[in-house]
């Protein structure tokens, strides 16, 4: 202890002590901030890549998904919708079901009655049937089975004539040409 310590007449602060503590705490401070400067850098770097990878992703998903790498101006557009427009009325046209169809004549068709074209018109919905029968009487029944068949929104006769056909054996006979045409079915 010392003996010569006068309490009262100046301040008794350790300034060697206190001059180490500051500089050890400016140390401490400056290798923190430059830490933090550091994580900052680093984080903005690894931002601006994910970025950029985020962006080549995306592109690419368009790409994969047959979009368009840029924009399109208002022409492509029209261009490419009526090209969308025609893909879906082929589908449409695709997924009709001929062979339903097909049954469905067979069963409604009597005896000495033969169809022998059909023509589909798939922007008006319907369906020209063109055949012969033996006698006007098949030509009816076949018409009356037609219409009383709930498939088709309506149908008509469209024309019918007397011709002369050659049968199996060569022989000429009389018989009816006719055309159909069927509304409501596709």
């Amino acid at each position: 202890m010392k003996f010569n310590l006068n309490l009262a007449s100046r301040r008794h602060v350790n300034k060697r002590v206190l001059n180490h503590a500051f500089v050890a705490t400016l140390c401490l401070l400056l290798i923190f901030g430059a830490w933090q400067v550091n994580l900052l850098l680093t984080s903005t770097w690894e931002l601006q890549q994910n970025r950029q990878q985020k962006d080549a992703v995306d592109q690419e998903l368009r790409v994969l998904r047959g979009g368009p790498k840029e924009p399109l101006s208002a022409t492509e557009r029209s261009a490419l919708e009526q090209k969308f427009e025609a893909v879906a009325q082929l589908q449409q046209q695709d997924a009709f079901r001929w062979t339903e169809l097909l049954d469905r004549m067979e069963e409604l068709l009597p005896a000495g009655v033969s169809l022998q074209g059909f023509r589909p018109n798939y922007t008006k919905k319907t369906l020209s049937l063109s055949g012969r029968a033996r006698s006007l009487e098949k030509m009816r029944l076949f018409l009356d089975r037609l219409l009383k068949d709930k498939g088709f929104e309506q149908v008509y006769l469209k024309n019918h004539s007397r011709i002369t056909v050659k049968d199996y054996a060569g022989k000429e006979r009389a018989a009816i040409a006719f055309s159909i045409q069927l509304e409501g079915i596709f």
